[in-house]
Formats: C-alpha cells, sequence, structure tokens
C-alpha cells in the first residue's frame, strides 16, 4: 500500500470525527441554552411571583386603610350619636369598632411593614387613635353621668374632628404611599414581562439557528459515514483478497515445506535402512567369518587366553553389529510390526536402564508403516527424555484404536514437567511434534495428576498400504 493511500484511509476517519464532535458541542449548547432559558423562566416566575405577591399585598393595605378607618369614623359616630340622643342604639356601631378595631389595627400593621412612607411613624398615629378612642369613650361615659345630653359641649367635638382630621390625613398619607407602590410593582411587572419576552424570543431563535445548524452537521456526519463505510468496504475486499492470496501462498509454502520434510524424513529413513542392512550383511558378516577363520586354524596357533579374547571380541562386535542396525532400523518393525518392535525396545531399555516399562499395544495392525515407524521413533525421543529429565522409576507404554483414530501414550512416574518453565529450544520436544505433524497427527504433553509426565500423539487411522 502508498503512502498516498494510507493518508487517504486515514483522511476519512479524522474528518468525519471532526464533523461527529461539532454536532456533539453544538448540541450541548443548545442544551445549554435551554438550560439557561429555563433557569431564567424560573428566576423571572419567581421574582414575578415576589412582585405580584407585593403588590397584592399593597392592595391588601390599601382595604385595610379603608376598613380600619370606617371602624374609627363608626366609633366617632356612634359616640356623637349617643351623645347627642341619649339614645343606646346608637352604641352598636361604636361597639363593633372598638371590639374588632385592635386585631384590625394591628393587622393593618402587618401589611403595609415592608413599605411605609417617608418620615412615617407608627408612634404618632398610635396616639391620635388612642386619643380619639379615650375621648369617645370619655363624652360617652359623660353622658352616662349627667343622664342628658351634652349639645352645648361643643368644644368636645371639635376636638374629636380635629383628632379625626388628622387621623383621615395619616391614612391618606398610607393611601397615597401604596398606590404609589403599587404603580411601582405594575411598572415592575411590565417590565418584567418585557424582559422575559426580549430573551425567550434571542434564545429560542439561537436554539432554532443552533438545532439547524446541529441537523446539518449531523447530515454531513451521516453523509461522511456512509462514504467512509463504502471506502471500508472496498478496502476489506482488497484486503479479504489479499489475505486470500497471501494465505493461498503460506498454504503452499506449508506444503512445500511439509512434502519437503517428509521426503527427507524418508531419505533419512531409508539411509538408515541402508546402512542397517550394511552393517548387517557386511560387518556381522566379517565378524563371522573371522570367527570361523579363528576357529579352523590348528588349536596350537593361539593359547587358551588370547583364544577366549578373540571369541569375546568378535561376539562383542557381532552384538554390537546388531545393536547399531536395530537403533537405525529395527528389524522387528518391518517383520512384525510396531507391538513386537516396541517389545524388545522395552527389554532392551530395561535392562540398560534398570527401569520398568510395561508396554500394551494394540491394533497396531491398522497402522500404516510410515506411521509406526513415527510412533516408534516418537517413543524412542521420549523414553530417552525420561531417562535423562524425569528421574522415574517406571515407564508405561500403551495404544490402541479408537474412532478412526490411534492412540499412543507415553508416561512416567518422574518429578513431572513445568510447562511453564520448558527449555527454550528443547530438541527432544520439537523433534516428535514434528514427526507428529508429518504423519498429521496432534502431539500434547502434560504433567499428571499426581506425579510424572503423559505425552500423547494422536493419529488419523488410514488404509494400510505396506
Amino acid at each position: 500500500m502508498s503512502i498516498s493511500e494510507t493518508s487517504k484511509e486515514s483522511a476519512i476517519p479524522v474528518y468525519t470525527l471532526r464533523h461527529t464532535w461539532l454536532a456533539i458541542a453544538t448540541l450541548v449548547l443548545v442544551i445549554s441554552i435551554v438550560a439557561a432559558t429555563t433557569w431564567k423562566s424560573q428566576t423571572s416566575l419567581a421574582e414575578m411571583h415576589a412582585v405580584t405577591d407585593a403588590r397584592a399585598q399593597a392592595r391588601s393595605g390599601r382595604l385595610q386603610l379603608e376598613h380600619v378607618l370606617s371602624l374609627l369614623k363608626d366609633i366617632e359616630t356612634g359616640s356623637r350619636g349617643f351623645v347627642l340622643t341619649g339614645e343606646d342604639g346608637y352604641l352598636d356601631p361604636y361597639r363593633q369598632g372598638i371590639k374588632v378595631l385592635p386585631d384590625e389595627y394591628a393587622r393593618l400593621k402587618r401589611l403595609l411593614a415592608p413599605s411605609l412612607p417617608p418620615g412615617f411613624t407608627w408612634e404618632q398615629l398610635d396616639t391620635q387613635v388612642k386619643f380619639q378612642l379615650e375621648r369617645a369613650a370619655a363624652i360617652i361615659a359623660a353622658t352616662r353621668l349627667k343622664s342628658k345630653t351634652i349639645i352645648e359641649e361643643t368644644t368636645s367635638f371639635a376636638a374629636g374632628k380635629q383628632s379625626m382630621d388628622q387621623i383621615r390625613q395619616r391614612f391618606n398619607m398610607l393611601d397615597i404611599h401604596q398606590v404609589q407602590q403599587i404603580a411601582t410593582l405594575n411598572a415592575h411587572v411590565l417590565d418584567l414581562r418585557r424582559r422575559t419576552r426580549i430573551f425567550s424570543l434571542l434564545t429560542t431563535g439561537a436554539a432554532i439557528f443552533l438545532v439547524i445548524v446541529t441537523a446539518a452537521l449531523l447530515l454531513r456526519e451521516r453523509y461522511l459515514r456512509r462514504k467512509l463505510e463504502e471506502f471500508l468496504r472496498q478496502s476489506n475486499q482488497t484486503l479479504e483478497a489479499r489475505v486470500i492470496e497471501r494465505t493461498i501462498e503460506l498454504t503452499t509454502a506449508h506444503n512445500l515445506l511439509t512434502d519437503f520434510a517428509t521426503e527427507q524424513e524418508r531419505a533419512i529413513e531409508a539411509e538408515r535402512y541402508r546402512l542397517a542392512r550394511e552393517v548387517h550383511d557386511q560387518i556381522g558378516q566379517i565378524f563371522t567369518t573371522i570367527k570361523l577363520i579363528c576357529h579352523s586354524t590348528p588349536n596350537n596357533n593361539f593359547s587358551p587366553a588370547q583364544q577366549a579374547a578373540l571369541d569375546q571380541a568378535i561376539d562383542l562386535g557381532l552384538a554390537s553389529a546388531r545393536r547399531i542396525t536395530t537403533e537405525l532400523r529395527p528389524p522387528l518393525l518391518d517383520d512384525l510390526g510396531l507391538e513386537a518392535a516396541l517389545q524388545h525396545f522395552a527389554a532392551e531399555y530395561s535392562r540398560h536402564s534398570k527401569l520398568s516399562c510395561v508396554i500394551k499395544i494394540q491394533n497396531h495392525q491398522k497402522l500404516s508403516a510410515p506411521q509406526a515407524l513415527a510412533l516408534f521413533r516418537i517413543t524412542q525421543e521420549a523414553t530417552t527424555n525420561i531417562l535423562r529429565h524425569a528421574g522415574a522409576t517406571e515407564v508405561q507404554i500403551a495404544g490402541s484404536a479408537s474412532n478412526d483414530n490411534y492412540l499412543l501414550s507415553i508416561s512416567d512416574n518422574g518429578r513431572g514437567i513445568d510447562l511453564d518453565n520448558i527449555r527454550p529450544g528443547a530438541i527432544g520436544l520439537i523433534s516428535m511434534r514434528e514427526r507428529t505433524m508429518l504423519i498429521n497427527g496432534t502431539f500434547r504433553i502434560f504433567p499428571k495428576k499426581n506425579s510424572g509426565t503423559c505425552i500423547e500423539v494422536r493419529l488419523p487411522l488410514i488404509k494400510n498400504t505396506s
């Protein structure tokens, strides 16, 4: 792949990602605007409620002013009517006013407490109201004591009228201030509505604009994503074709290597077979001829000791020739099969190594000649490894056929193998694995539960053509 193709492949994902992040940022901005609008609406609504409540309180204050002033008027009128007529019925408004005035006057103070005119104090009004009530009570009491009208006491009425006028002035001052307060609150409400409306219009317009921008970015991102998907699909197709091509090349190379290794193994075994025949036929015959020649000479040519040493050397040579022949190519393997070859090998192995070797081979006739030879070589390598590294006292070799497969297991009672600490480049294990692969088998080595190591070789059974 060229540099320009690599740049093209990396440019499309980055460009798409950039538009995606812009769309996400725009959406976050829209959400922020909506949240700000909601917050502003809530604060404006709370402020509106506060102003409305203050305005309602001011209006209630005006009504309460009128009500309290009416009660004071009832008290003044009732006391005058009783003084002028002497009839007790005129005291009903007075009695009702005296009864409810304290609570209503206290409520008036609470309603007007948040906003009072500049320079106004309740002490002055309290003094005037108290004077008015005491004056009314006094003239009523005086009238009852005299038991006659006191219409001639005009000075008392003049004082009452003057006190009532002052109370009206103060009530009027409070009322004017409440009217001004209501007007101010009305203007505040109108301003709040205007500002809220402007803010809503601005935020709505901004949100609509950002939503449009977000939609455009998302559409652009969708277009680029489809373009990227098409690009990736074409790249995948190209990559798949290259992978298939490379896989075919690797498979071909692997097959060539396998065929070469198989052919080399066959050549090695053929050479071993040839050498075994040469050693058996040539060297064995030479030692046999020498022994016959020595025995055919007159007895007095060699002393008894020399004759015995010569016979021993010749016998040792013949035994070495047989041992070399067996190691190069066991004749029992070709003549009687895997079971007989392994039995003989186990006997020799036990005799030289002092290890107990148990052989249990079944169905060996189902193995082909290359398979039998491979299993024999694997057994040789495995027992050599056991003798060198396991520290075992017993080796068990078992083989049997099952479900079109042949399983050979080699186990010992030694110290066991640590699969995590296998020595790198262990030639024995590599050799056994390669021999297993050459006959299309599977190789497995693992530690046994109690102690020791087990090797399993599983082969697919084929028609024996040997």
